[in-house]
């Protein structure tokens, strides 16, 4: 692809020097950001070690790393990493055993990684202070994520250049800031750090083209991008302003088609059939788990956008360790093991890999890989979701993404919403509709009148039709026991068993099912124990932490004493097969090798309580 004059430009500067790129929607950031790595490490000669990239989500991590791969030579070994994982690479630098990160959340981390930048850690780290930071959807820099990196630039002026890219029309994290009162102030305020605190130093692009859109209709909400990059800073004014440009956006999705329904056959062929790629985006993932629970109804095969935080080990990995006995491995005694995917590329594996676990002459260390799987440092590309031509996902998960086809759930009228952040609806519409390569069609908002949000948990319920009632509960990557390799009982052929079946039998979107095994809970804030079942198999355990949610979402109020559990939980699916890391001794002892290594299965969906219903359970299980 040719560059404009203002790529050029932009990709141009020298290493050194502080770059504020502003782009739109579509304007071709990703390929400027390609030249300029491709600049940085040929023209500049800058090593990849020398160059730290930053961005928001794994799947934008792995977009990037695809796009490298792809059109990058000299830039093939520069790593991009969301923060929250450069944060952890950061608290490792400064202590290399540390261990006691389980019961933090990603904001203490953060917050951390912040002090540990500000008392100089990068200077005594083995790759010292990168020479140049790449920063992509600065805008959504908000929070303890902004404090990081302005501390991180503050502290390294003097010998560390950047490019940072941003539009101002799609900010929509401000949410992450918990004190409504400061999120108005978030809106560009690491930007507006930025030009006062390099001032003639910075140097400013504008890329205004757009190379995403392909059809008149992709390009519908394009014209409103401006208005929102300039909206006023008095909060009153600019909620009015937002106002209108929310009920023109609204006007103008309405002008679209509407999809059709979920229960027309023509509408489920078209989600089956169609060759591209398309998204659902929803305004939050209530919708999500609703719509999905229809198209599994429907037998649709689909994916939902996983959280941001949600960071599972492939289930290869484990296959890989188990696969030899040997310490270490070459690329060509990896490539003969034969463990990586077909849709995986295994050169990118191997590349990837060995960024977190490289041995001497060009080898993979899987003591190291082990080390790296217990830690949570595998390589964001590694642990991003693969790719589905059929994606469900909120508005804010789909950031950065784009699609052949994109439906949007109908925005729900802002009057109904009083206490909503005007400015903050109007550009995750604009976020919304600026996603689609060709055809964009509005879809009918799902009833979803039924379904809460308990914020103790953070997880959506299901309530009925009187308040107390409870219904349901959402499912997700939290909810696996992690403590045990999963196994129907204690003998060594129980687990043997169970792995082998979870290689075998088990597979993305299968349903399963959650049975109680018993009546007695260990502690009084949790339910009793719930088994994991595929197609009558056990496959597991539900972990501690969702028997804790599941209590607090039975607990109706203070005084109310929960003592009446589901007996099943059904509608629930397999959203993948991890690799879980864990103690040498425990896996030799249960017969599955001395690697450390099993496989376990991850759940998602909106599951359904069943209060009645016992089915007889596998022997060596109890049932009420």
């Amino acid at each position: 692809m040719e560059l404009t004059p203002a790529q050029r430009l932009a990709v141009s500067q020298p290493w050194g020097a502080r770059t504020l790129i502003t782009a739109g929607a579509g304007a071709g950031k990703t390929t400027t950001l390609i030249h300029r790595l491709e600049y940085l490490t040929g023209t500049e000669e800058l090593k990849a070690a020398e160059i730290l990239v930053l961005t928001f989500s794994r799947a934008a991590t792995r977009e990037l790393r695809e796009r490298i791969d792809r059109d990058a030579e000299s830039a093939r070994r520069v790593r991009a990493q969301t923060f929250d994982s450069w944060a952890l690479s950061v608290l490792r630098l400064e202590n290399p055993q540390r261990d006691a990160l389980a019961g933090t959340s990603y904001a203490d981390r953060i917050t951390m990684a912040t002090n540990a930048i500000a008392a100089d850690v990068l200077e005594a780290s083995e790759f010292g202070v990168p020479a140049h930071v790449i920063i992509d959807e600065v805008q959504d820099l908000v929070g303890v994520r902004r404090e990081m990196v302005e501390t991180l630039l503050d502290q390294h002026r003097d010998n560390c250049g950047f490019t940072i890219v941003g539009d101002a029309a799609q900010s929509i994290y401000g949410f992450q800031v918990e004190d409504p009162s400061e999120r108005a102030g978030e809106v560009n305020r690491f930007i507006c750090w930025v030009r006062n605190s390099f001032g003639d130093e910075l140097t400013e692009v504008t890329l205004s083209d757009n190379f995403r859109t392909r059809t008149p209709l992709s390009r519908i909400a394009l014209p409103f991008g401006a208005a929102l990059q300039n909206l006023p800073g008095d909060s009153g004014e600019a909620a009015k302003q937002a106002q209108a440009i929310h009920t023109e956006l609204c006007a103008t999705l309405a002008g679209t088609e509407y999809f059709g329904s979920l229960t027309d056959d023509f509408t489920l062929a078209s989600l089956r059939e169609f060759d591209g790629t398309s998204a659902i985006l929803c305004r939050d993932n209530g919708q999500v788990l609703y719509l999905s629970q229809c198209l599994h109804a429907q037998g649709v095969e689909h994916r939902m956008q996983q959280s941001p935080t949600a960071r599972p080990a492939p289930s290869w990995i484990a296959d890989l360790l188990l696969s030899t006995s040997a310490a270490g491995l070459t690329h060509e005694r990896f490539d003969s093991l034969g463990v990586v995917p077909g849709n995986f590329d295994s050169n990118r594996v191997w590349t990837a890999l060995r960024r977190c676990a490289a041995g001497p002459r060009g080898s993979l260390d899987l003591e190291a890989l082990h080390r790296a799987l217990t830690n949570h440092a595998l390589p964001d590309e590694l642990t991003a979701a693969p790719a589905h031509r059929l994606l469900i996902s909120t508005v804010h998960r789909a950031k950065g993404l784009e699609f052949d086809r994109v439906l949007i759930v109908e925005p729900q009228a802002l009057s109904d919403r009083p206490d909503v952040d005007v400015p903050d609806e109007a550009r995750l519409l604009y976020v919304a509709m600026t996603r689609a390569r060709d055809d964009i069609y509005k879809f009918a908002r799902p009833e979803t009148w039924n379904l809460r949000k308990h914020k103790q948990t953070d997880r959506w319920y299901t309530k009925g039709a009187q308040n107390w009632a409870r219904n349901g509960i959402e499912l997700d990557d939290r909810d696996v026991c992690h403590e045990i390799p999963p196994g129907s009982g204690e003998s060594v052929a129980a687990h043997e068993g169970t792995q082998q079946y979870l290689r075998i039998n088990v597979h993305i979107g299968d349903a399963v099912e959650l049975h109680r095994l018993h009546d007695l809970p260990a502690t009084d804030t949790e339910t009793p124990p719930y088994g994991i079942f595929h197609a009558g198999r056990s496959i597991g355990v539900a972990s501690e932490q969702f028997r804790r949610s599941l209590w607090h979402v039975l607990k109706l109020n203070r005084t109310y004493n929960v003592q009446r559990w589901p007996c099943r939980i059904t509608d629930v699916r397999i959203d993948t097969l991890e690799t879980v890391a864990g103690p040498r001794n425990l896996t030799e002892r249960l017969g599955l090798g001395d690697r450390g290594v099993w496989l376990a299965p991850r759940l998602s969906g909106l599951g359904r309580f069943d209060w009645t219903h016992a089915t007889s359970l596998p022997e060596g299980h109890r049932h009420p």
